[in-house]
């Protein structure tokens, strides 16, 4: 039916053309009031959700989008089944931009995107007009404090000797975090990492640090405690530094980078690097998704956080649990992309150009 249509398009003139694309449009705009009536459950009742993932299975966005999809479904009106799906690549920033420009913009299509995601609006390192604040976000399940680690038989124990002994350093791409907070370090406080690019994601450069490829590696205290629990309370790796404005509670010694820096606008630069922490493992869809299914995802993701069996799962997992609501959470992305203009000048060199 369809190419039958097409081609009688193709042949009628152009009279008989635009009162067929007017009939066409008005077709479609009497069919909105119907189509706007399908309520949330006999949508999501038909649909597949699917949570996109860009970096690979194994790391930290891969383990808590697996646990969000076996629990939200259960508290989304019509019950679908929520699938993963993993598309790494960039820095996390390739399912991103396809969240943005490619996937459905219905409800159907969410991530646990990269934490850096409004940083790299902000300094429109992204092909396009992609503006972090058009995604709907749907709720935080922790923030994540993505740690520097160095293997314990290196002998570097403190960030402070990283100024005096070279560490290679491995990073998951360019313009990963653990590409341009390394490199930022350097010139900021005054460390000596060697950023070695090109892992497949975090698991990828943890197994390059466990094989003594590396000295160092990056990956956050959430992932850390759901893949590697025992690897920091015995002594494994050295932390030297932390992603995070403030020290989290679990290493109140380490230096957080947020607090770090030998000026103002370094201090500044290395705030706004840090600031991703606050976005960390978060749920989110596309932007234009229609107001009642988002409002739909929210009460999910509320009701799924507080789920007996959701909190028992992640504690089984040693999965941190640090939530923040929807509303909360498009609050911290609108708060991240306010910094002023040389402060997104001073970090966009590292982020940008590797």
């Amino acid at each position: 039916m369809k190419n039958n249509r097409l081609g009688f398009l193709q042949h009628i003139n152009r009279r008989g053309l635009l009162a067929g694309a007017l009939a066409l449009g008005l077709s479609a705009a009497q069919a909105v009031p119907a189509a706007s009536q399908e309520t949330v459950e006999d949508f999501y009742s038909d649909n597949t959700v699917t949570i996109y993932v860009g970096f690979g299975p194994g790391g930290g966005y891969d383990l808590y989008a697996r646990l969000v999809s076996e629990f939200l479904g259960k508290h989304i009106p019509g019950n679908p089944e929520v699938i993963v799906e993993n598309m790494p690549g960039a820095g996390g920033r390739t399912a991103i931009q396809f969240l943005y420009n490619v996937a459905a913009q219905d409800g159907t299509a969410l991530s646990v995107p990269v934490q850096s995601m409004a940083l790299d609006s902000l300094l429109n390192v992204l092909p396009g007009d992609l503006d972090a604040r058009n995604f709907n976000a749907i709720g935080r399940i922790t923030p994540e404090y993505e740690l520097g680690m160095i293997w314990s038989n290196v002998g570097v124990t403190t960030l402070d000797e990283v100024k005096e002994k070279s560490v290679s350093f491995a990073s998951t791409g360019a313009g990963s975090a653990s590409s341009f907070v390394p490199r930022m370090l350097n010139d900021m406080v005054g460390t000596k990492f060697e950023v070695i690019q090109g892992y497949q994601g975090a698991n990828a450069a943890m197994m390059a640090l466990e094989t003594g490829e590396v000295d160092g590696a990056m990956q956050g205290i959430a992932g850390m405690s759901a893949s590697r629990p025992t690897w920091i309370p015995e002594g494994v790796v050295n932390v030297v530094w932390q992603l995070g404005l403030t020290p989290h509670e679990l290493l109140p010694d380490v230096p957080a980078v947020g607090q770090l820096g030998d000026n103002d606008l370094d201090r500044q630069a290395l705030r706004l690097v840090a600031s991703a922490a606050e976005i960390g493992r978060s749920v989110i869809t596309t932007p234009n998704v229609a107001e009642d299914r988002v409002e739909a995802l929210r009460a999910a993701f509320n009701a799924m956080v507080s789920d007996p069996d959701f909190l028992a799962a992640a504690k089984e997992r040693n999965h941190l649990i640090d939530t923040l609501s929807g509303e909360e959470l498009q609050a911290k992305i609108e708060e991240q992309m306010n910094y002023p203009q040389e402060v997104i000048d001073r970090v966009k060199p590292y982020v940008v150009a590797q």
